[in-house]
């Protein structure tokens, strides 16, 4: 017959009441964020450049890093390292013993810039012709019809949106990561030009069957046409910023 346990003592029974029920503790790991994290510095970089290309910050105007700290909500370094990245890219100038000069884009600068990407964006678009894969021209048929349906809704945000996932995929089917951060630059400095010059939608129509015509050049596997569709391209672009300079200074 098995022995029975001897009863707890009284002493035992108040020392365990005291302490209360055992608990049973689980580990649990974080949850892990939906999307990765930006370092500091990328995510100043980030809203910084949002801020100068979409006029928030205004062209000609003085900033002190110390308002631009309190404005994102992040430290002094971060902030100070994003605005020498963006001096680089000739959207700010970091003045000493004044502030940041956030740059003013003259007509000069801006057929610079043109001209410039009329030397590059040829032969990066010609050499994609030559090594685009089915998945990215599948993406750009994609974008070619979500921009058709932008333009319908006088969505001029995302269109300009979806112009720069277009000019990036055609990079990315480039395969070239030198020939991608060039051309990334460059888009970066142009993209102001859709905030600082008031496009109609006939100009979005226009811009879009110049894409498509580089897709078709490029879905072909064409060198010579998907290059020469690009120089159309930026040739009307270059044109068309002309003519809003001539018409505002007729007015004036």
């Amino acid at each position: 017959m098995a022995r029975s346990k001897p009863a707890k003592s009284e002493a035992t029974r108040k020392k365990t009441a005291a302490r209360g029920p055992k608990s049973v503790v689980t580990a649990t790991a974080p949850a892990s964020p939906s999307h990765p994290k930006l370092s500091l510095t990328e995510r100043a970089y980030a809203e910084i450049r949002h801020r100068v290309i979409t006029l928030a910050f205004r062209p000609g105007e003085f900033l002190n890093e110390s308002m631009i700290c309190a404005s994102l909500g992040i430290g002094r370094t971060p902030v100070h390292e994003a605005l020498h990245r963006l001096q680089l890219e000739g959207l700010v100038q970091i003045v000493p013993r004044k502030g940041v000069l956030i740059r003013t884009d003259s007509l000069n600068d801006v057929i610079a810039l043109i001209e410039t990407r009329m030397v590059v964006e040829p032969a990066g678009m010609a050499l994609a012709a030559g090594r685009a894969q089915p998945q990215h021209l599948r993406a750009l048929e994609v974008l070619l019809k979500q921009s058709h349906l932008a333009i319908k809704q006088s969505d001029r945000a995302g269109y300009m949106a979806l112009d720069a996932k277009f000019h990036n995929e055609i990079v990315r089917a480039t395969g070239n990561s030198v020939l991608a951060d060039v051309m990334r630059m460059l888009h970066q400095r142009a993209s102001r030009i859709w905030h600082l010059q008031v496009w109609s939608d006939a100009d979005l129509r226009l811009t879009q069957i110049e894409h498509e015509a580089i897709y078709e050049a490029l879905k072909a596997g064409s060198a010579e046409r998907t290059a020469a569709a690009a120089r159309a391209h930026l040739m009307s672009l270059r044109g068309r910023i002309m003519n809003v300079v001539s018409l505002k200074n007729a007015a004036e």
